[in-house]
């Protein structure tokens, strides 16, 4: 489970963003979560695709906690989360992967650092 810390930061960025403790789901079974978000028109964001990968009816962004960079992981997934959603304002329902962002401590390939 990604932390609830993220959901402030996409606040403050203008989403709609709620964690699963927020609606009472955290230690509910997935179908509660993925009722609640078809309910809700809501997007969820997971690493556990096989179990939200059979419901084609609702958007899953899907991300690895391996790919997400050495910063915070909150404010990491937050960065990805809302650069995806600016460029996706309507997704089609089902699997999305993001492409990681670029970790920017880690200088890049040929900047001579």
């Amino acid at each position: 489970m990604f932390p609830a810390a993220v959901c402030p930061l996409l606040r403050e960025r203008g989403h709609d963003a709620l964690h699963v403790f927020d609606l009472g789901l955290g230690s509910r079974p997935d179908t509660q979560i993925i009722a609640a978000a078809l309910a809700d028109g809501r997007v969820i964001v997971t690493e556990n695709v096989a179990d939200f990968a059979a419901v084609p009816e609702f958007v899953v962004f899907c991300v690895r906690k391996s790919k997400l960079t050495a910063r915070p992981r909150a404010a990491a997934l937050a960065d990805l989360i809302d650069a995806w959603a600016r460029t996706n304002p309507d997704p089609y329902r089902g699997l999305h992967w993001p492409e990681p962002l670029a970790d920017p401590e880690t200088p890049s390939a040929g900047s001579g650092a």
